[in-house]
């Protein structure tokens, strides 16, 4: 049975769907007419910063927050009008079943990929935050590594891990030690 009643990160969604660049208090506004209730400017600001966090949510990789001198303003990128508000709102979700992923927006809409992180979109994982761009992939041919080199990649590794709060992580690891009968 579909549902006919919309959350409110949905009708910020809408607002965000007619194309203009908004403060706050213009959502707040909107959404409040479209509901037909009372909407505080807190709620709104609370969703808004959820919404346009890629760390919180995947529509935030789609959501241009711009500082002006009168507060932030909010729009979605153009390359999202070609996605269902559907499909839309299914990237505010972690889960769910048949739910819409970032991976097949960008398959459906490739110029979404210059928003989303290329570490993100390339290898389908989860989000990648301050300083990932000091973890470089190993070579795929085999390579001797330096203990620097090793050390470097390691503690850009750990680094990553204190910045992201922890990870739970399985590791396979494989090591030849040559010359070794």
């Amino acid at each position: 049975m579909k549902r006919t009643k919309k959350t409110n990160s949905e009708m910020i969604i809408d607002t965000l769907l007619t194309g203009q660049a908004l403060r706050s208090p213009d959502i707040t506004s909107m959404v409040a007419k479209a509901s037909g209730k009372e909407v505080k400017i807190q709620d709104v600001a609370s969703i808004l910063a959820k919404l346009s966090n890629n760390e919180k949510c995947d529509l935030g990789y789609l959501i241009s927050k711009k500082k002006t001198d009168r507060g932030y303003v909010y729009s979605l990128v153009k390359e999202a009008f070609k996605l269902s508000p559907e499909q839309t709102y299914d990237l505010t979700r972690k889960t769910g079943k048949d739910r819409f992923t970032l991976e097949e927006a960008i398959k459906k809409n490739p110029k979404l990929k210059k928003h989303v992180k290329a570490s993100h979109a390339k290898r389908g994982l989860g989000r990648v935050g301050r300083g990932a761009g000091q973890l470089k992939a190993l070579p795929s041919t085999k390579k001797e590594l330096t203990d620097t080199a090793l050390r470097d990649i390691v503690a850009g590794f750990l680094s990553e891990v204190t910045y992201q709060g922890g990870l739970n992580i399985n590791v396979n690891l494989t090591i030849q030690f040559k010359g070794m009968g």
